[in-house]
């Protein structure tokens, strides 16, 4: 466990490193996500994956459309920190150069 929790810790700390305070980005006390502001995770989700290799969820599809029709998720995207920490630098990184 504590093996787990240090590789998380460099992970979040890579991410910090190469979004600093770009996208709302802020670092979670748990978990393996990060969700970040785009303005519109759908096209943002889309243009990473045909122009950067990226693939991420739009956070949108992890939210429901309220009474009034608004998705609270739909500005954001979730993006997962499963790989090893050199991978996710480089993804970050290209996610970075398409979305700014």
């Amino acid at each position: 466990v504590e093996e787990n929790r240090a590789k998380y810790r460099a992970k979040f700390d890579t991410a910090e490193k190469v979004l600093e305070d770009r996208f709302g980005y802020y670092r979670p006390g748990g978990g393996f996500f990060l969700w970040l502001d785009v303005g519109n995770g759908e096209e943002a989700a889309l243009k990473l994956w045909t122009e950067a290799g990226v693939r991420v969820q739009p956070g949108a599809f992890m939210a429901r459309p309220d009474d009034t029709g608004n998705n609270p998720g739909a500005p954001y995207i979730r993006v997962a920190l499963v790989h090893e920490t050199d991978v996710i630098e480089k993804a970050l990184k290209r996610l970075v150069k398409v979305l700014r």
